[in-house]
């Protein structure tokens, strides 16, 4: 499948969402609104399918022979829902044309009918399910992606509870990770803890971990600024990021070696409505994974790499700043001497060239300015 049958086909799945939105209510602009919106909708679908089997509609080709040039291309079979289908595109055009307000007692049985004609069709032609249509495809390559296929796995096979695990684990992958204050407990020490991490500094504190984390998935900390923040730049709607976490379970896993630990949340995992909430919250994480790929791929930095330095003794003095003057902050563990570094700088006194350690392993994390004379050559 192209990509532009595959955006042929989300544009058609959000198109049917909102009109189902706007049919929601009692007002009759919106549900005019609804109707067209649902038109639109088919009509996206059957030019994405015709251009998956080569139909050949073009712009001028009217709406019911959509149905008689596709029935060409997938003999013995026909599109099913012909008839109801076009009495919808009858309803268009009386709303659009004439200005005649559709009843929603007519126009709710129609959105039963295209999402059957959807699923009956995708499932035949496209060999899925009509939710599991997304761009994972050129989603980036990594575990976030690993898990959406899973959790499209999961959707096809109606294991929606596992659907909407699958979809909160990527969205801890990518996002809350940041967020996780469990490095800071029991760490007296926490220099390179800080690197990347968006934990609020009040919840970097043995004695708030102890308090406030009754269980594993309290960990996970938020500053409300600060992921906003992200959110914002990174491209992805923050009103969808907060309706995924809303409905799925909280999840936590403390390091990539380690189990996932899910909160069994009876209301998020209730069986009634779940096919609906993890056809949402499928699309919804998809959606903004792909902002944040995009966005990611728009900004240009240079390759990451680690670089080392050896040291040519023990116990080497760490200093706060590139200056002998400044305080000591920590001295290197003894027997380990090959230490990772970003950058070399002169010094704020005079003193020559120190070199900037950030260092950061099972025991032995390092990081602070250390100077040129305590360096192997």
């Amino acid at each position: 499948m192209n990509k532009s049958i595959l955006n042929k086909l989300l544009l058609s799945r959000s198109l049917y969402y909102l009109a189902k939105e706007n049919a929601a209510s009692a007002s009759g602009n919106r549900l005019s609104i609804a109707c067209n919106l649902l038109q639109d909708s088919v009509e996206c679908f059957l030019l994405a399918l015709s251009e998956y089997v080569n139909a050949g509609i073009g712009q001028r080709t009217d709406f019911d022979k959509y149905f008689e040039q596709i029935n060409l291309k997938i003999v013995p079979r026909e599109l099913p829902f012909r008839l109801r289908l076009i009495a919808l595109n009858k309803l268009r055009v009386n709303s659009k044309h004439y200005g005649l307000e559709p009843a929603k007692a007519e126009l709710e049985p129609l959105l039963m009918t295209v999402l059957e004609f959807f699923n009956e069709v995708t499932r035949i032609d496209f060999g899925r399910e009509f939710a599991t249509i997304s761009l994972v495809d050129i989603l980036h390559d990594g575990e976030a992606k690993d898990l959406l296929r899973q959790a499209e796995s999961a959707y096809e096979s109606q294991e929606y509870g596992q659907c909407l695990i699958r979809c909160r684990e990527a969205v801890f992958v990518r996002f809350e990770s940041r967020y996780d204050a469990q490095p800071f407990k029991n760490r007296s020490n926490t220099f390179g803890l800080t690197l990347g991490s968006k934990v609020p500094y009040f919840a970097r504190d043995q004695k708030y971990i102890e308090e406030y984390v009754k269980e594993p998935t309290d960990y996970v900390i938020y500053d409300h600024n600060s992921i906003e923040m992200v959110l914002m730049k990174s491209g992805v709607d923050s009103v969808a990021y907060w309706n995924v976490w809303r409905l799925t379970p909280d999840v936590y896993r403390k390091s990539k070696d380690t189990s996932w630990i899910v909160k069994n949340d009876l209301p998020k995992l209730d069986t009634e409505g779940i096919r609906d909430r993890a056809e949402y919250v499928l699309l919804a994480t998809t959606e903004m994974l792909l902002a944040a790929d995009q966005n990611q791929s728009r900004t240009r930095s240079t390759d990451y790499r680690r670089f080392y330095l050896t040291l040519n003794r023990d116990a080497v003095p760490v200093y706060s700043k590139a200056s002998k003057l400044s305080p000591i902050e920590q001295t290197t563990p003894a027997g380990i001497r090959k230490l990772f570094c970003d950058f070399s700088i002169e010094s704020l006194d005079g003193s020559g060239t120190f070199w900037h350690i950030t260092h950061y392993e099972e025991g032995a994390n390092v990081y602070g300015f250390v100077h040129e004379d305590e360096i192997d050559n």
